[in-house]
């Protein structure tokens, strides 16, 4: 039995990607696709079985890296003692937001396409889904401060998601913008400061 060349794989994904980068998910077009790599359509369905499994061919890598790191850094600050969690909220959250951008940039052009080019594909909702597991944490965060006796005030769901979609969507700015991974990290570190003040605000904490 012939032995399919792996090889061609790169080369299919990275006329995917410049495909994609032009033309978003909703307009790139397999034929093109191949016509750019020099295949036939045959070969390239062969491969993939349509258009949104080579979408997360180019970009799934770095979302599931960046998300797997995201809920563990979640479900790992969820497991401190509340005394813990009401001290090193913010350090901790600064340290991970770190790492987070570190594997941002690690495969920016992933997340580019994620962020600008991913409309109509499985990772269409991928910020959102991000949103929506921040708001839970929060709202987990605060139950347990409560339970601890800490005299934290309840911030309605509604502004909790708005607040979470605000940071992480500007978080998500430095890709849309092209930031040098300097001046993210500057940005990003004064967002999270902005936002540590406002929220220690609105829970009573300052």
């Amino acid at each position: 039995m012939k032995v399919k060349d792996e090889s061609i794989n790169e080369k299919l994904l990275e006329c995917a990607k410049a495909e994609f980068m032009e033309k978003g998910f909703l307009d790139a077009s397999m034929r093109t696709i191949a016509e750019r790599a020099g295949v036939t359509t045959g070969m390239l369905y062969s491969r993939f079985a349509d258009k949104d499994e080579m979408f997360r061919s180019v970009a799934g890598e770095g979302a599931e890296k960046l998300y797997a790191y995201f809920s563990d850094v979640q479900e790992n600050f969820a497991a401190f003692p509340a005394e813990k969690q009401k001290v090193e909220m913010h350090s901790y959250t600064s340290d991970k937001m770190r790492v987070m951008m570190d594997i941002i940039y690690e495969y920016f052009d992933s997340f580019k396409l994620i962020v600008c080019h991913s409309a109509g594909s499985s990772l269409e909702h991928y910020i959102d889904n991000m949103i929506d597991y921040e708001t839970a944490s929060t709202e987990r965060f605060m139950r347990v401060l409560r339970e601890s006796g800490a005299p934290v005030k309840t911030v309605r769901r509604d502004i909790n998601h708005m607040l979470s979609s605000a940071l992480f969507n500007g978080v998500f700015e430095v890709v849309a913008h092209d930031f040098p991974k300097e001046d993210a990290m500057e940005y990003v570190e004064a967002v999270c400061e902005f936002f540590y003040a406002g929220w220690d605000r609105l829970m009573g904490l300052s």
